[in-house]
């Protein structure tokens, strides 16, 4: 028990303290300014956004950090895109998870930055899951509040972003030509992963949560090539998500007023390279407590939220669940890899 609790603790990376301003404004100025016009809703579409630009603001250089985002944010919407196209045929879409995941899932752990790129692509198709309450009226928002992220992004953080205080910082493009040497997990491992999804999405479906796609995505997350890197990865995430529903409970959830929203998503924006720099936990923390203020501008407080949060709660235990059984089958048919 005591090595899962040193799990917790901070890991103490450096960071700069302009990517600090850049979170807040980020999510403070375009959110800020829908609240003005009572523009809730766009308020709380724009966060989606917000969040998955900074999330993909990773390189060396302004350069690449721009190629990632705007790259990143175009194959994010494509890939949402054509599960909102096919999710009335419950039959195609599940295939697309398979067919999708599986290709993903055999391309990571060749990096960083490529593993969150092809992580953040698998989370859009399943965001797009038949009943999801997600539309192409997004679009016009998301693009909007993507757009404004990256050029604040340019224009006030640093040249170099290295969230996770590697020695050379990382970039999809140099992780993918580590792909092409064979640094892969494999195919087997890319159909357990999507067939680990489908199991979590059609459980929590049959259970009757509200969002069984977070299922799937904890799923997506937690499950890793690595078997050993599983079960800490699930406590890490677990944790941090008891500890942002814990906050939220406390400071969102009867929270009515619109302009405190938007100072905690602004103030939670401020933290984010924090959370980077100090371990998967605090950002799995923090991203679940932004995601519920995204939730309570989109309209739901009160009682709704709190059973919302349960309903994450009991998404990310089952998928957390889906998860270590197939990184025992995984272990199971490759136990050399659970070795090294």
């Amino acid at each position: 028990m005591r090595d899962w609790l040193l799990m917790l603790r901070p890991n103490g990376g450096a960071f700069h303290p302009s990517r600090m301003l850049l979170g807040a404004l980020a999510f403070a100025l375009p959110m800020g300014y829908q609240v003005f016009n009572n523009q809730n809703q766009a308020a709380g579409m724009m966060g989606f956004a917000i969040l998955s630009t900074l999330m993909l603001d990773i390189g060396g250089t302004r350069h690449k950090r721009l190629e990632s985002m705007a790259l990143g944010n175009i194959l994010m919407l494509i890939t949402a895109g054509i599960s909102l196209s096919i999710n009335h045929n419950v039959l195609l879409w599940l295939g697309g998870i398979l067919f999708l995941i599986s290709l993903i899932g055999a391309s990571l752990t060749a990096g960083f930055a490529l593993d969150l790129l092809l992580r953040m692509l698998a989370s859009a198709y399943l965001i797009g899951y038949p009943g999801s309450f997600v539309t192409s009226d997004i679009l016009p928002v998301y693009l909007i509040a993507a757009s404004l992220t990256i050029a604040l992004s340019i224009g006030f953080a640093p040249r170099m972003n290295n969230p996770v205080s590697l020695k050379i910082p990382p970039h999809w493009r140099s992780d993918f030509q580590r792909l092409r040497k064979g640094q892969f997990a494999g195919g087997t491992f890319g159909l357990l992963l999507a067939c680990a999804c489908a199991c979590s999405f059609f459980l929590a479906q049959h259970l009757g949560f509200s969002a069984p796609n977070v299922a799937a995505i904890c799923t997506l997350m937690v499950f890793r090539p690595e078997p050993n890197r599983t079960h800490s990865t699930i406590w890490l995430r677990l944790v941090g998500v008891l500890l942002g529903s814990l906050l939220a409970w406390i400071l969102v959830f009867q929270n009515q007023s619109n302009w405190e929203l938007v100072a905690l998503a602004a103030l939670a924006g401020a933290l984010l390279p924090l959370a980077f720099a100090n371990g998967l936990m605090y950002v799995a923390a923090l991203t679940t407590f932004i995601v519920y203020l995204i939730l309570a501008l989109l309209g739901i407080h009160g009682h709704a939220a709190v059973v919302s949060a349960e309903y994450r709660i009991l998404e990310t235990l089952l998928g957390a669940a889906v998860a270590v059984i197939f990184a025992m089958i995984f272990r199971s048919l490759k136990p050399e890899i659970g070795q090294e």
